[in-house]
């Protein structure tokens, strides 16, 4: 019985694939393997261009009230007097208060106006940040050299080895058929 089982193993084993991890030492230091890489990179772009300088200036002429403006004015005032004073001192009150707002809306409107207006320019510079697709060469792996049953192997790796350092390798063994 005991033979059966230990055959049965044997064939098992044999038939099937097997793994190892082995410590192998690298032979000399990593070779890099560079590759031309596409990146997007931050570039300052500037310019320079002419904005305008704003100034306030005064309108030379005074601008006529309007008829249509001293009415509205007189009106105005009117009623605000009206309501000031009783018997026959709202009348006075109403009378006084039509000439105060005529005399404001002469005051206001006559008044030179400041205007803001384009006094010159001047060049200022512009900048901002652009993307720009710039090909590079980059490092993307390294060759490394072991001597394994005898003989030299190169191996790709993500990270660079140097010379009597240890790699772990994975080995599979197979039975031929």
């Amino acid at each position: 019985m005991k033979k059966l089982i230990a055959v049965a193993m044997g064939l098992a084993l044999a038939n099937s694939a097997q793994a190892a991890q082995v410590l192998v030492k690298v032979l000399q230091e990593s070779d890099p393997i560079a590759s031309n890489v596409v990146t997007e990179v931050p570039v300052k772009s500037c310019r320079i261009e002419q904005v305008p300088v704003y100034g306030t200036v005064s309108g030379g002429t005074k601008a006529k009230p309007s008829v249509a403006d001293k009415a509205a004015g007189a009106i105005f005032g009117g009623l605000l007097g009206s309501q000031v004073g009783s018997g026959d001192g709202k009348d006075a009150a109403t009378l006084l208060g039509a000439i105060i707002g005529a005399e404001m809306v002469e005051g206001q409107v006559g008044k030179p106006q400041q205007q803001q207006v384009i006094t010159g320019y001047r060049n200022q510079e512009i900048c901002e940040m652009i993307m720009q697709q710039k090909t590079m060469e980059k490092v993307t792996s390294y060759k490394t050299y072991i001597e394994f049953g005898g003989q030299i192997w190169q191996l790709n790796t993500p990270i660079s080895y140097a010379k009597g350092d240890f790699v772990k390798v994975n080995i599979d063994i197979t039975m031929a058929n």
